[in-house]
């Protein structure tokens, strides 16, 4: 029993690594199975096939798994799937497009429906190719989403060891069912200006959400958010929402999560999926940002834009694990804590324009930092203290000097994410000096006589710098000279 269970386990997790769980186009492998025994079971809007007989097998990573399933098996997941069907209709999603045209009579067509299942119904095959995948088939060019595509499913035995469907695996359901939604409104994960991964973190994330949707009790994404030990939004918060490494695009889904969360509008997935159809029937690559920033605007009554989601994104993202408050997402007492940077050395770089972010761990104390960056118009920084407390800081200049507050004694971080501008760059880079020295002008560590001369000149050009007004009287003058003189001095 052990070994078989291993098995249903290994299927699960290793397919989902070695195959995606939508397939590219041009691959030949996966295809409709035929059943020496073919049996099939329909309702409203699905047909699924399967066999009961032990005399086919599958290849699935070198090695030979049977065919066989069962009759109480099949019946729960097309159950499943008609459940699933009607919450996703009843939110406004578009249909799945019809696999075939039963108005075509003659069998000689490579368009009857004899190759697509018998009919135009949606086709779920129980077989071992992955936990759960859906295969694009053909076009279907219906305005307005005249990048759609049919598809087929295909749903793991779990080795036979089922007679119906087990509550651990019922996010398959709902996340492959978004998949074959999905191709309604376009089909891009291969190609050029990409390959699978080009759109397929978008495919991925809003597919793992949703799983939460249609199975409010569903623990696959918070079970995966709450491991330390992988890479997730959490882990590597200075990765993009659009990282690719490992399973990264399943637990990115945190990102659906907190625009579903933050804007109290659950519309907002499907915003983006019917603004992405449009923009996939011109044609032209697409980029998943402009219509990211799109709809935050529209939800938010222009209010918000996706500069706006990005460093909400982050502060949420902080408040996880032990840091977790009611004021952000539910159940992030369980997830894992968002790591932090500890200060190595003085230059930090992230990523620019995609949701990146960098987590700096201050001390105890009340602490000066200086920042000095070629990109200050781009940056936004936060300070965050563990009871909320939250100060947003412009920096308006090449060299900025900023005094941070801690109040309470408590733990707090600096949260560094970007604007969004549509033109990102390749990387980010900032020098940062946490407990400047005042006075140290030219941020070499000493204060000596250069310093004296970066003084003069902003008495004389008529600025002010905090980190000048070495007497703080609110303004830079003969005396704040004085004490430089007297500093130098005593040095």
């Amino acid at each position: 029993m052990f070994h078989k269970i291993y098995l249903i386990f290994y299927l699960l997790i290793a397919s989902l690594n070695a195959r995606p769980c939508i397939v590219e186009l041009d691959n030949r492998e996966i295809v409709r199975n035929n059943y020496t025994i073919h049996e099939t079971i329909q309702s409203e809007n699905f047909v699924i096939h399967f066999t009961t007989a032990d005399i086919d097998s599958q290849e699935v990573f070198g090695v030979w798994y049977n065919l066989q399933s069962n009759y109480g098996y099949a019946q729960s997941i097309i159950d499943h799937m008609e459940s699933a069907y009607s919450k996703y209709l009843s939110t406004g999603w578009e249909q799945i497009p019809p696999d075939c045209d039963e108005s075509i009579e003659n069998e000689d067509s490579a368009l009857h429906c004899k190759y697509f299942g018998g009919n135009a119904l949606y086709d779920i095959y129980i077989a071992n190719d992955a936990a759960g995948m859906v295969v694009p088939e053909t076009p279907y060019p219906v305005e307005p989403y005249i990048g759609g595509y049919t598809s087929f499913m295909k749903i793991s035995t779990l080795l036979n060891e089922y007679t119906e469907l087990p509550s651990w695996s019922y996010h398959v359901i709902a996340h492959e069912l978004h998949h074959a939604i999905q191709m309604r409104y376009g089909y891009s994960v291969s190609g050029s200006p990409g390959n699978y991964m080009y759109n397929g973190w978008f495919f991925e994330q809003t597919a793992s959400y949703m799983e939460n949707v249609i199975y409010p009790n569903n623990i696959h994404l918070s079970t995966m958010l709450s491991n330390c030990n992988v890479t997730t939004p959490l882990t590597y918060p200075e990765y993009n929402i659009d990282h690719s490494s490992e399973l990264y695009q399943y637990r990115s889904a945190l990102w659906q999560k907190y625009l579903v969360e933050s804007f109290i509008d659950s519309s907002i997935i499907r915003i983006l999926w019917e603004n992405y159809g449009i923009e996939y029937a011109t044609g032209n690559p697409v980029s998943l940002f402009p219509i990211y920033n799109d709809a935050i605007k529209l939800v938010s009554n222009n209010k918000k834009d996706l500069s706006d989601g990005f460093q909400e994104y982050a502060k949420w993202r902080y408040f996880t694990g032990s840091r977790a408050i009611d004021d952000y997402f539910s159940e992030a007492q369980i997830y894992c804590e968002a790591s932090l940077l500890e200060l190595t050395s003085n230059s930090i770089s992230f990523a620019s324009e995609k949701g990146a972010s960098r987590f700096i761990q201050l001390g105890p104390d009340d602490t000066q930092i200086h920042i000095s960056t070629l990109f200050s118009s781009l940056i936004q920084l936060q300070h965050v203290t563990s009871s909320g407390i939250i100060s947003n800081f412009e920096l308006n200049n090449t060299n900025s000097l900023i005094n941070i507050e801690n109040l309470y004694d408590e733990p707090h971080a600096l949260l560094l994410t970007t604007r969004y501008t549509g033109s990102p760059t390749t990387e980010i880079e900032l020098d940062i000096f946490l407990d400047a020295l005042i006075g140290d002008l030219n941020n070499d560590g000493i204060i000596n006589i250069l310093d004296v001369i970066l003084l003069v000149n902003l008495i004389l050009s008529g600025e002010y710098s905090s980190n000048a007004d070495i007497n703080e009287d609110g303004i830079i003058n003969i005396l704040d000279v004085v004490i430089y003189r007297n500093i130098i001095i005593g040095n």
